[in-house]
């Protein structure tokens, strides 16, 4: 049986250099946001000036981001539980993740660790969580919910 909590929104977002195959890149962030996601490119500059690339996916039904987050897979939420969620909440109620870029483009979808969260796919995932509630005790019953499916 699965429970109704929710997200509020989902969204994906990573930099991409001159050097990076936009394309494929590209093509990887549609599949992991799904097809309700809106997608934008934001040329900008780097912190060291050179030219880069911002992709970025928004969903922002409730059961599309669900979706979205069910797609990480049993094996990146349970490494999202042997980490630690509530270091990964903010005030906000925002969960933050990041995934591993070169895995992603090559159709698995892994947690950014060490230095590969530097260049990692950020994910955020806005947390539905009304008084009385937690939000890591709303993010394990996602992770069960989606772990059933």
């Amino acid at each position: 049986m699965q429970s109704d909590m929710s997200l509020h929104s989902a969204s994906w977002s990573v930099h991409c250099s001159a050097v990076d195959d936009i394309s494929l890149i590209e093509e990887s962030l549609l599949w992991l946001a799904g097809e309700e996601a809106e997608f934008s490119r934001e040329r900008t500059k780097s912190h060291h000036g050179a030219p880069q690339l911002t992709l970025s996916a928004s969903i922002t039904r409730k059961k599309a981001a669900k979706q979205a987050f069910a797609r990480l897979g049993d094996e990146s939420l349970a490494a999202l539980q042997k980490n630690g969620i509530e270091s990964l909440i903010d005030d906000d109620k925002t969960l933050h993740l990041r995934l591993d870029i070169d895995d992603l483009v090559r159709g698995k979808i892994s947690l950014a660790t060490g230095p590969s969260r530097k260049f990692g796919v950020k994910g955020r995932f806005k947390i539905e969580v009304y008084p009385g509630q937690e939000p890591v005790e709303i993010v394990n019953q996602l992770i069960a919910d989606a772990s059933s499916q």
